[in-house]
């Protein structure tokens, strides 16, 4: 059963990851997990202020690193789809504490939610991604990380594709060029060519 949290206790856990209170926040969460009877990860998943945000976006968005790495703790040892689930969870505008890290131009606190499996690729509202709002906002250190692991994602996804077509691609011994013609299709077409073994 999900935690019964009231509006004033969220709106503590909600300025206390905001402030960077890590100690209030700490304790906070303890006492309700405890009252309510289930895991700290709970309350923290429950716990969503009017406009959907999250302790995580608050965090995140004022780049306190300590705070974020406290929340991340707290799910580690969830299953991976609620993990996944708060990290990527959106606020009434599609915003994750990505994108408001990124806005921030706080990039150890990025480097900490990529490290957990944020995803850099969810778009909110205005179809703005992390990297857009850093690229506004001239956060250069930002960008050209964001720029980085996109490049090894690209190199990986050319290198596997790059396999793949040789895969499927077969010189017989007159020198014509048999081909897949799409991923994942076994049909076979033939075309003449001048390619030699």
């Amino acid at each position: 059963m999900a935690p019964q949290l009231n509006e004033e206790e969220i709106d503590d856990l909600i300025y206390f990851a905001r402030a960077g209170e890590k100690d209030d926040l700490t304790t906070t969460l303890t006492e309700l997990a405890e009252r309510e009877k289930v895991s700290v990860a709970e309350i923290l998943a429950s716990a969503k202020d009017e406009g959907k945000s999250t302790c995580l976006h608050m965090a995140a968005g004022n780049g306190h690193l300590d705070i974020v790495t406290l929340i991340l703790s707290e799910f580690t040892s969830r299953p991976k789809e609620e993990k996944q689930a708060y990290l990527d969870a959106a606020n009434e505008y599609g915003n994750t504490g990505l994108h408001w890290a990124a806005l921030g131009g706080h990039l150890d606190v990025i480097k900490l939610l990529m490290a957990a499996g944020a995803s850099p690729a969810l778009a909110n509202d205005k179809n703005y991604v992390p990297l857009d709002l850093a690229s506004f906002g001239e956060k250069h250190d930002v960008v050209d990380y964001f720029l980085e692991q996109a490049g090894g994602l690209e190199d990986k996804n050319t290198a596997e594709g790059l396999k793949a077509a040789a895969e499927g691609l077969k010189v017989d011994d007159d020198g014509n060029v048999e081909f897949k013609m799409s991923v994942g299709d076994t049909s076979e077409a033939s075309g003449s060519g001048s390619a030699q073994k």
